[in-house]
């Protein structure tokens, strides 16, 4: 059996970055580009695993985008099969979601989990509009929609309904873990294993970043450059051809999206700079030795360091202006991620990255109470990943699911530590907290995104 599929993930239609229109121009044609491909090579199916949209409640332009390039490819015959990520899914279960209006319309195919009455997710044929696998050319797809901390229960509670076919295909809006540095609480290989003797394509979506793992599975990434952060990872889809009498039985073949927006970043270190204009002066040069910035690329202007002056006093509206004039970029952005001398500690003379600077940042902060100091590296994870979920746009429930599960965690092994406390609390006598004390408790809901 012989068939041909198109892969893609995190679209993220409507996506206004930077509050550019530019931008969401950008994501349109990624998501045209995707289309298109799949029609020229007559595609058996189209794949979407998760985050068509960018926001829940997208307007009628983007709305519009969408129904565009469905409609383009069900007029060339060829259906799409869809899940909802976590920028898709309507938090609010009384109200239809777009991709759920998206299926009522025949535009595509939406496939997600069952949940029985008492309380099992189950794999249901689809039928009527609603289920959670469909065959089609031969193959048999089935769909888990984003369910965050709950993903890897779900997987293991439908394991018994997934059947083994000619070609097996599992979409999931879900990262593993250790795809992303400093990223935590992806699907783990044990988590996942235990549906490979039935799946033989393992389709994901959620993080950016490209995967291709044991010919098994397979992350395309989004199909553009959703952060900074991201200006290095390739951005596109999977074309994917099978043949059932290979080993193994599909081709991947990574299609990077054209004409992708260039992303550059211009680094400035305050190391050494002893003064204010000294280090102005610094960022000015750096500016005018800027090589290989094409016209129209975003740029970041990455102000970092220890430095020996005040952060807010650095002129950072008349850096970005000069950058913008020097450059002609879409957009010239600036981040300052200075800090004072004695808060991280960094023991060579390289230059940490932002995750590092970040997390010890925060780990020194939820250091200096000593009632959380001999768990700081803990705490300070913790909030991080309370951060990272709520960027990424989790709903409330399983950010508080993830918070509750790492406190139990956390009492489980510091018992013998909160028994002796509490025997000191008896001896000392509950003392008033000072008027300035902060929890990482306190910590989780004041950090900022931009940190």
């Amino acid at each position: 059996m012989q068939l041909r599929f198109v892969h893609a993930a995190d679209i993220h239609l409507g996506y206004e970055q930077y509050n550019l229109a530019a931008r969401a121009n950008d994501f349109a044609r990624a998501y045209v580009a995707m289309v298109e491909h799949a029609i020229s090579v007559a595609a058996d199916f189209v794949l979407i695993a998760g985050d068509l949209f960018h926001k829940a409640n997208t307007d009628a332009w983007t709305l519009k985008q969408a129904t565009h390039g469905l409609q383009q490819l069900k007029d060339a015959g060829i259906p799409v099969v869809a899940i909802e990520g976590n920028h898709d899914v309507q938090h609010h279960h009384k109200n239809l979601s777009w991709m759920e209006f998206l299926g009522d319309q025949d535009l595509l195919l939406l496939l997600n989990v069952d949940k029985s009455p008492n309380g099992l997710f189950t794999a249901v044929p689809f039928e009527d509009g609603r289920g959670t696998w469909i065959d089609i050319a031969g193959a048999r797809i089935y769909g888990v929609k984003y369910y965050g901390a709950a993903t890897a229960r779900v997987l293991e509670q439908i394991a018994g309904d997934v059947e083994a076919t000619p070609y097996t295909i599992l979409a999931v809006h879900a990262g593993m873990e250790g795809q992303v540095p400093h990223m935590h609480g992806g699907l783990t290989r044990p988590q996942v294993n235990l549906l490979r003797p039935q799946v033989d394509y393992l389709a994901l979506g959620h993080v950016h970043k490209r995967l291709e793992e044991d010919d098994w599975v397979f992350n395309p990434g989004s199909t553009e450059t959703n952060s900074i952060e991201e200006m290095d990872w390739p951005h596109g889809f999977f074309d994917v051809s099978v043949d059932t009498d290979s080993t193994p039985k599909h081709t991947v073949t990574p299609v990077p999206t054209p004409g992708l927006r260039p992303f550059r970043r211009i680094s400035v270190t305050a190391e050494g700079a002893h003064s204010l204009d000294e280090f102005v002066e610094r960022v000015d040069a750096a500016i005018a030795d800027a090589r290989d910035i094409p016209e129209g690329a975003v740029v970041e202007l990455h102000l970092g360091g220890v430095a020996e002056f005040r952060r807010q006093d650095v002129p950072l509206e008349r850096l970005k202006s000069t950058a913008q004039s020097a450059l002609n970029p879409l957009v010239a952005r600036v981040r300052n991620t200075l800090i004072p001398p004695g808060i991280v500690r960094n023991t060579s003379r390289e230059r940490l990255s932002r995750a590092d600077l970040e997390r010890q940042i925060v780990e020194h902060l939820v250091y200096q109470h000593a009632e959380y100091r001999d768990r700081a590296s803990a705490w300070a994870r913790l909030i991080l990943e309370v951060k990272r979920m709520a960027v990424e746009g989790d709903i409330p429930a399983n950010i508080a699911d993830h918070v509750q599960r790492q406190l139990s965690v956390f009492s489980s092994q510091s018992s013998v530590i909160s028994s002796q406390l509490s025997e000191e609390t008896a001896d000392t006598g509950n003392q008033p907290l000072d008027e300035n004390h902060q929890t990482p408790e306190s910590l989780l809901s004041e950090l900022k995104t931009d940190c």
